[in-house]
């Protein structure tokens, strides 16, 4: 079965994450803030099945079995529309011969209306979304590894006391400090780095594990969590400032999608980021380390435009003539006149073409 689990972008949404990974094999992760971007990550699950190859599966008996597929929905609440879109989906595609299954997960009162609604769609505002998707996992499902059960329940328990915010609850504080940690490694963009940036959350979050049967170990996490980020992203904490361990961890993954983020200005060559933010020390580095690009530009959710050089292109002047800007040669910035905000990269990646190939038209 293929399984592909939206979820949110707290301490309760990815926890919910941390458990389905240890129910199932062949799993692929979404993420979703609220607002237009759950119908973005619907879409994602939605084509990613549509175009899957219809895997056969060959039992004892020597009957084809098609390809089952598993839509889990985690801490988020849907809208009518997005519910009823979803099903609208789902419906043409099992008419097309494949076989998937619906599965909502959630806690939030104001998904009430579509609960009423549609029978997959399970609602309990007592619990977590990360307690009700281990307890209702558990019923369906066997764990892959049952040792896992020693860890993960106490680490449920402790999600759950702070996400409804039960101060006498087990590990009440201890959630205080996994929560505030969740929200602030954001070392890896989401948006550049998908995989790697969950995969980083997911990492920290396990590792909370150590500590949490300890005394008092929500302190000694808190004190632990900056040096437990500098090992989660490959670094020695003891011989590198988390600036410069965070920008080579970042650099690395960048150079693996030189083919997919190159742009090409006139004679020059640059690279494309979006919504990395602060880039001065990373472009500076990346343009070092991969000396075929010519400038560094990064895109911001808003269409703010940030540009850097090494002395092989003058940035003021480029950002002058394309984005209303100006700065200095080898750091500048602007702004994209009509910016249309996404979520897919590739979207972002077009806009900024379409400037350089029709500059008066921008």
């Amino acid at each position: 079965m293929q399984v592909h689990h939206l979820s949110h972008i707290d301490l309760d949404g990815y926890g919910c994450q941390l458990v389905s990974k240890h129910f199932f094999k062949n799993i692929r992760f979404y993420n979703a803030n609220y607002g237009k971007e759950v119908l973005a990550r619907l879409n994602a699950i939605l084509n990613a099945i549509e175009h899957s190859p219809e895997a056969r599966l060959e039992s004892k008996f020597h009957c084809k079995t098609p390809e089952k597929y598993l839509i889990l929905i985690t801490d988020l609440n849907l809208s009518p529309a997005e519910s009823r879109y979803l099903q609208e989906r789902v419906d043409t595609m099992r008419l097309g011969g494949k076989d998937i299954q619906i599965s909502l997960l959630d806690h939030h009162i104001s998904g009430e209306e579509s609960a009423k609604l549609f029978h997959w769609y399970y609602l309990d505002i007592h619990r977590c979304g990360t307690k009700i998707t281990y307890e209702t996992l558990l019923e369906i499902y066997p764990l892959i590894s049952q040792a896992d059960k020693d860890w993960l329940s106490p680490m449920v328990e402790m999600i759950n006391s702070v996400d409804i915010w039960k101060e006498n609850g087990f590990g009440f504080e201890f959630g205080k400090v996994a929560m505030s940690m969740i929200a602030t490694s954001n070392e890896l963009n989401r948006f550049m780095f998908d995989v790697e940036h969950r995969d980083y959350k997911l990492d920290l979050l396990k590792r909370a594990k150590d500590y949490l049967s300890k005394e008092k170990g929500e302190i000694l996490f808190d004190n632990d969590v900056f040096r437990l980020k500098k090992i989660a992203l490959g670094g020695d904490p003891d011989l590198a400032t988390m600036d410069n361990i965070a920008s080579n961890a970042q650099v690395n993954l960048l150079s693996n999608k030189k083919e997919q983020c190159s742009l090409i200005c006139g004679d020059k060559k640059g690279f494309l980021s979006y919504s990395m933010g602060g880039i001065s020390v990373l472009a500076n580095l990346f343009l070092s380390k991969n000396p075929e690009f010519d400038f560094y530009m990064d895109v911001n959710p808003r269409g703010n435009v940030s540009l850097r050089a090494n002395g092989k292109c003058d940035v003021s002047a480029m950002s002058k003539e394309f984005f209303n800007g100006g700065g200095h040669k080898n750091a500048s910035g602007g702004k994209i006149e009509g910016f249309k905000e996404s979520f897919l990269y590739e979207d972002i990646k077009h806009q900024v073409e379409q400037i350089f190939q029709n500059p008066t038209q921008k």
